[in-house]
């Protein structure tokens, strides 16, 4: 969806600042990180769900074919995405835009349309949305989630879950906030391979072409686990120590369950806070 409306409206806004990265983004208000980089700035959150480092580099291409200026990038890489080379599940849900992968459109849409005739999701569908029935096996196999984008920046906002933790007294004592060690964990897995340290390289390379004024964070994750610091130095070694930055493992953020909507996304004070470290405000 975010490429289809970037290029509804990339001609007439003139976006020049990206966020680029996975459903972990939905915790940092681009309008936030628009008064950290002047007037001029145009912004667009770029986002997709289990963003992969190949995708964001696929994206950054394609802006750069198209002579898009830009100007300032946000890259936001995860501990458990972000260079995992296993395929996510459901396909249909993270396949990237054919124009992005260079893959052709008959596999994009056969692959949509094979999910949507799978009999669990049929029954499921229809029987909420004509029926009205919900039940255990209908919300196993669909649900809706009420999430806004901004037409014209696609800058993502949950207000449901924020109306449930403001009406819900006992929100936070869900199973899924559950208690995390309070020892360092650092992640055991080196995952920037050769392959990744190249698509790196690659990202750098437009990056210093356009002259970026770029920040690399590494998102803060409820589980706590620390990147691994082989990987980290892999990502200094590309970026510079200067421009990265890592909020994973045990922090002031992550230690405190009221910062997340559940065990995987952030609430957008959290990103707030981030950029005014970042940017130094």
């Amino acid at each position: 969806m975010s490429t289809e409306v970037f290029l509804k409206n990339y001609k007439k806004e003139h976006y020049n600042s990206f966020i680029f990265g996975s459903s972990r983004i939905f915790g940092y208000n681009i309008d936030s990180w628009k008064e950290h980089l002047g007037a001029d700035a145009s912004v667009y959150s770029f986002d997709s769900y289990g963003e992969k480092i190949e995708a964001v580099y696929h994206k950054l291409k394609f802006l750069d074919s198209l002579n898009v200026d830009v100007k300032n990038v946000l890259l936001c890489l995860d501990v458990d995405f972000t260079f995992n080379y296993n395929e996510n599940e459901p396909k249909f849900l993270y396949m990237e835009h054919p124009l992005l992968s260079g893959k052709g459109w008959c596999d994009f849409h056969e692959t949509h349309f094979l999910a949507y005739l799978t009999p669990s999701f049929i029954i499921s569908f229809y029987g909420n949305r004509i029926l009205g029935l919900e039940n255990s096996y209908i919300g196993q196999h669909y649900f809706f989630v009420q999430a806004s984008f901004d037409p014209k920046t696609n800058r993502p906002f949950r207000s449901d879950l924020e109306e449930r933790i403001k009406n819900e007294p006992d929100y936070y004592d869900a199973p899924m906030f559950y208690p995390v060690n309070d020892t360092l964990i650092i992640s055991q897995f080196i995952q920037v391979d050769k392959h990744h340290e190249e698509t790196l390289r690659g990202i750098k390379d437009i990056l210093s072409k356009h002259n970026t004024n770029y920040k690399v964070v590494i998102n803060p994750l409820y589980p706590q686990v620390k990147f691994n610091p082989q990987d980290m130095d892999a990502i200094i070694s590309v970026f510079g120590r200067d421009h990265v930055y890592d909020f994973s493992g045990r922090n002031k953020f992550t230690t405190s369950k009221y910062n997340y909507y559940e065990e995987s996304h952030f609430r957008p004070f959290v990103g707030d806070s981030i950029m005014n470290i970042i940017y130094r405000k």
